[in-house]
């Protein structure tokens, strides 16, 4: 069959399968269900815990410290959603769409963030302790004083954030791209970065000890006065001068006056 033939043959069932996606129900604000269009809600210091709200879209609705904690929003659109303050402790987000979402100190630990796009994101001071991200998108996300401390987000992006002080201490990121992610000041304590891109990501000052960088792409990365205290750097790639530099650091004889 020619590719445009097939093209042709399956435009109608991609226009068909947009138009379901675009076409949900009106839902009901006082009793959300999964599958509604709930964009016009205001759940502000609602009690949503348990929810089924999978494939829900949310897009725009008022969720400032809602309680979604062990909700089921999996598949959910929330882009540019107010949701400030919002408990999302032990909630299924898998395949959500949070971009452009507001989450200032919203709170996401033990959830399940597996492949969610939260690409643009507003996440200052957020929580997000031990949570399951595995190919997350954070892409451009602002992530300023972020605690993702046991986070495993391998496989996923912080491409591009903005993340000075953040807490990764014990974060799994094999394989993630943190190509240039500001994290300055970071605490990033036995951080697997096992195959990670560092591309042009900063780490100056950034607490590195005992983190793996086992084959990991340090193009350009900037690890000026880190401390990287028993951190392995087996077979990392593209190390520059800030990498030796900052292997030589704990071993300077300083003034201890």
């Amino acid at each position: 069959m020619k590719k445009s033939m097939f093209i042709i043959l399956l435009a109608p069932l991609l226009i068909a399968a947009g138009a379901a996606a675009a076409d949900l129900p009106v839902g009901n604000c006082a009793a959300p269900m999964a599958a509604t269009d709930l964009s016009k809600c205001d759940f502000s210091r609602k009690k949503l815990a348990g929810r089924d709200l999978r494939g829900a879209r949310l897009a725009g609705a008022k969720l400032e410290s809602t309680d979604f904690s062990k909700a089921n929003l999996s598949g959910a659109d929330l882009r540019g959603s107010n949701a400030k303050w919002a408990n999302f402790t032990g909630a299924n987000l898998a395949g959500a769409d949070l971009r452009n979402a507001d989450l200032f100190h919203a709170t996401f630990d033990d959830g399940d963030l597996s492949g969610a796009n939260l690409a643009g994101a507003y996440l200052f001071g957020a929580n997000l302790i031990n949570t399951r991200a595995p190919k997350a998108d954070f892409s451009g996300a602002y992530l300023k004083d972020i605690l993702m401390e046991g986070i495993d987000l391998s496989g996923g992006s912080i491409r591009n954030c903005y993340a000075f002080r953040a807490v990764f201490s014990g974060a799994k990121l094999a394989g993630a791209d943190l190509s240039g992610a500001d994290l300055t000041g970071a605490s990033m304590e036995q951080v697997d970065f096992s195959n990670a891109k560092l591309k042009a990501t900063r780490l100056a000052g950034a607490v590195l000890r005992q983190a793996i960088f086992f084959k990991a792409d340090m193009d350009g990365a900037d690890l000026a006065n880190a401390d990287v205290w028993n951190a392995s750097f087996d077979q990392a790639r593209n190390r520059d001068s800030s990498v030796q530099e900052a292997l030589v650091e704990p071993f300077v004889v300083r003034d201890r006056r």
